[in-house]
């Protein structure tokens, strides 16, 4: 929504290995956003240089914006999609610069950048938005894979910078989140039901003795029975809901189970079973998860495909 709204509406996803026909399922061919939509497999991750070099033969001699998928911006790209120089990059003050690319800024210049560096250097981070013009290609073209084994973008705008081109920065102070972590998914979480998630409720949805507060949002073919569902929340489709409690800032995904339990500030996704008095907060849930019974208020990071019983 934000591309389209920004007036950008050729897009190109790049896919990896994790569930690409997922994310050509959710998105196809863009028309429902407003898009127009074209995918090209990276495969195996090598860098996020390297995926930028998957869409040459797409975009070719076009100005072009990245936008990192794990990146959420609160930022108006309007700003970006008209940027003047060979390149475009976003920044923004963290206090552990350790954990991003960040910028090295010296009389309104960009001098160097570096990938998670080891020292602190500058605590301007490379927010996940970039734009670049067709110079970008023949640079990754010469790169050679960091000491991670990963052709990194921050080598490749270097790169940029070592050759003469112009390379534009603007430093932002709204609300992002790279999604790295855990608690950086529920935060993320937190900010899009809170400020961009709209209430709804499918016509195919069945609610019998239940109360929906709030802002919700009830995908199609949801059942909810017996239970209280107070927003701002969001529940997948196929997903029942029996004899329970879902508190505010939780996504529950497709064709989720929970009964008998209570469920807040959290995030479950995909074909999770949640059952028999279980009580979670600010959790993460993987998909094919099975939890059952258990003691009041667990807090719980919980990968695919792991069955418990607390």
């Amino acid at each position: 929504e934000q591309i389209v709204e920004a007036g950008i509406t050729d897009v190109v996803v790049v896919l990896g290995d994790n569930v690409p026909n997922k994310v050509v399922e959710y998105y196809g061919d863009g028309r429902r956003f407003g898009a127009n939509v074209t995918y090209v497999y990276q495969g195996k991750a090598r860098g996020l240089a390297d995926a930028v070099y998957k869409v040459k033969d797409v975009v070719k001699d076009d100005k072009f914006i990245v936008y990192l998928g794990d990146n959420i911006v609160n930022f108006d790209l309007r700003k970006f999609a008209s940027f003047d120089s060979n390149a475009s990059i976003l920044l923004a003050k963290v206090q552990d610069p350790s954990r991003f690319g960040v910028a090295v800024v010296k009389d309104g210049k960009v001098v160097k950048l570096v990938e998670k560096p080891k020292e602190r250097i500058s605590d301007l981070a490379l927010v996940g938005v970039y734009g670049f013009d067709g110079n970008i290609f023949d640079v990754i073209e010469s790169l050679k894979p960091s000491w991670r084994g990963e052709l990194e973008i921050t080598d490749a705008i270097q790169g940029l910078i070592d050759r003469g081109f112009s390379v534009n920065y603007t430093i932002t102070d709204n609300w992002w989140k790279d999604t790295g972590t855990p608690k950086d998914i529920l935060e993320a979480n937190t900010f899009l039901l809170d400020t961009k998630m709209k209430g709804h409720v499918s016509s195919s949805a069945k609610i019998t003795n239940s109360e929906i507060e709030g802002r919700v949002f009830i995908d199609d073919d949801v059942t909810i029975q017996n239970s209280t569902i107070r927003g701002p929340a969001y529940v997948g489709k196929g997903s029942s809901i029996v004899n329970s409690y879902v508190g505010p800032f939780t996504s529950i995904g497709d064709n989720c189970e929970i009964k008998d339990s209570e469920v807040e500030h959290s995030v479950i996704l995909d074909n999770a079973k949640i059952e028999g008095g279980i009580y979670l907060m600010d959790s993460l849930i993987g998909n094919n998860v099975t939890i059952r019974k258990g003691s009041r208020w667990h807090k719980l990071i919980v990968g695919e495909n792991s069955w418990l019983s607390l």
